[in-house]
């Protein structure tokens, strides 16, 4: 890329990889770098066009809450974070606390990957309310709205549901999604179901 100044690109990547999985503040990551806000876009949006990154715009359609406006993202290869991390092996990655939001970036990657695949248009989102209710992935397309939430341990309670049973009820949604370890598929409620990771 004419002009990159790379010095400050490997900074700002290094930067990127702690932010993965974490709503974006642009003035910030600019006062980290001692660049302007124009280059930190500029930079993300390198980062995005070459797949290094994930930006997830915010869903706000019909939105009834006050909602958070700013884009989330994920580094795409989970590899590369855990080495930009310097977290070298799989008993570290289980003790630091990047490894749940590692988990939720690869599971976005993941069912994204699969739709592609199968030649499937979508627009990806997340969701989440000033008052923290939070949908990791929203999916937009031709199959409708289906909202998404991302839980890496084996359980689920009916408090880790409250943001998306919100989302399907107020915007009237067919069902949601919940992925987690579990060994099985189950119900959660009339319109909330479990698919454990090993099955996607």
């Amino acid at each position: 890329f004419p002009g990159l100044n790379r010095e400050k690109f490997r900074l700002f990547v290094q930067v990127l990889a702690g932010l993965s999985g974490q709503t974006l503040n642009y003035s910030e990551v600019a006062r980290v770098l001692g660049v302007s806000q124009p280059t930190v876009r500029d930079y993300f949006e390198i980062a995005h066009g070459t797949f290094l990154w994930r930006k997830l715009p915010a869903y706000e359609k019909d939105a009834r809450k006050r909602i958070v406006k700013a884009p989330k993202g994920y580094f795409r290869d989970s590899g590369l974070l855990h080495y930009l991390m310097r977290i070298p092996d799989l008993q570290a990655l289980l003790g630091h606390p990047m490894v749940g939001r590692s988990w939720e970036g690869m599971v976005v990657e993941e069912i994204l990957r699969q739709l592609n695949a199968l030649g499937i248009a979508y627009d990806p989102y997340y969701y989440r309310t000033a008052a923290g209710a939070e949908v990791d992935l929203v999916l937009e397309g031709m199959f409708g709205l289906v909202p998404i939430e991302i839980k890496r341990g084996q359980r689920v309670d009916q408090r880790d549901l409250r943001g998306l049973n919100s989302f399907v009820k107020e915007r009237g949604c067919a069902f949601g999604i919940v992925v987690n370890n579990d060994f099985a598929p189950r119900l959660y409620t009339e319109k909330i179901v479990g698919i454990p990771f090993e099955c996607l």
